[in-house]
């Protein structure tokens, strides 16, 4: 099946576009995601959802879904050990030649995907970020500081100011199939910043190419990972920040230097602008 994406992008077509999303227990915002992908305009699009167990109603919402979009959406209904577990299953099994996974609370954008499959047209591995909105849990439009720096900070890139703090919103990032194969996987054991991880990588490889449209939006929410932890998150990010800037000398000194005082910073705005 990959073969035959690849023709069908050398033929001047829309590649097949993979978008992985783990799911538990999130039948409140499930199906606005989901749609959010499957109902993308001008794109071949396959949805793979991970459901390890859940028990509010999602997994009916799913094949009920499934009856409408077909194989469109396909629906990996076992246990795993974790999201980032669930995310690697899901890669694995995916077709697409281009790739990138969207949490059931967050949503994309309408023709964000078309963006994405006209940018990341290379044979080499290569990746792009854009940039994120913020919605409520009315899917209202809510203003955030937080991810307004973001995607201030996010207008340049490189791997030392990645170093310093993770400004690329995961919602808004995606990549070929060879740069997963050569440097993919998510760390299973990193629950809150396995992204981060991920860029890191990335970034050693390759720098991203980057958007300026808003291809996502992310939802905060008071049962939201980033929400509930995002202390442990932001202590997370550290560690993973030195085992990155260790080979690095002096410049990643500095680098982890940065990213302790942009921690403690992001610690009391997370305080200030945390859902109740």
């Amino acid at each position: 099946m990959a073969t035959q994406s690849l023709r069908k992008a050398c033929n001047g077509l829309s590649p097949l576009i993979s978008i992985v999303m783990p799911s538990l227990n999130q039948r409140q915002f499930l199906e606005i995601a989901a749609r959010s992908v499957l109902e993308q305009a001008d794109v071949d699009v396959e949805l793979i959802v991970m459901d390890p167990g859940s028990v509010d109603g999602s997994r009916e919402l799913l094949h009920s879904l499934h009856q409408e979009f077909g194989n469109r959406l396909r629906l990996v209904l076992q246990k795993d050990q974790g999201q980032s577990d669930a995310v690697n299953t899901g890669m694995a099994l995916a077709k697409g030649q281009i790739m990138g996974w969207l949490n059931s609370d967050d949503r994309l954008r309408p023709g964000s995907l078309g963006k994405v499959s006209r940018t990341l047209v290379a044979a080499q591995p290569a990746w792009l970020y854009g940039r994120a909105g913020v919605i409520d849990q009315a899917g209202r439009p809510a203003s955030s500081y937080i991810t307004l720096y973001k995607n201030t900070r996010g207008r340049r890139f490189s791997r030392f100011k990645l170093l310093q703090e993770n400004f690329i919103c995961q919602m808004a990032v995606f990549w070929n199939r060879s740069m997963w194969e050569q440097l993919g996987g998510l760390n299973l054991d990193k629950h809150l910043d396995m992204d981060y991880d991920l860029w890191l990588r990335f970034a050693e490889r390759v720098a991203p190419i980057t958007l300026a449209e808003t291809l996502s939006d992310f939802r905060v929410h008071a049962a939201a990972k980033g929400s509930v932890h995002s202390d442990h998150q932001l202590k997370a990010a550290l560690q993973t920040a030195k085992e990155h800037a260790a080979s690095l000398g002096i410049r990643g000194q500095a680098a982890l230097l940065v990213h302790r005082v942009l921690s403690h910073r992001t610690r009391l705005a997370y305080r200030l602008v945390k859902p109740k």
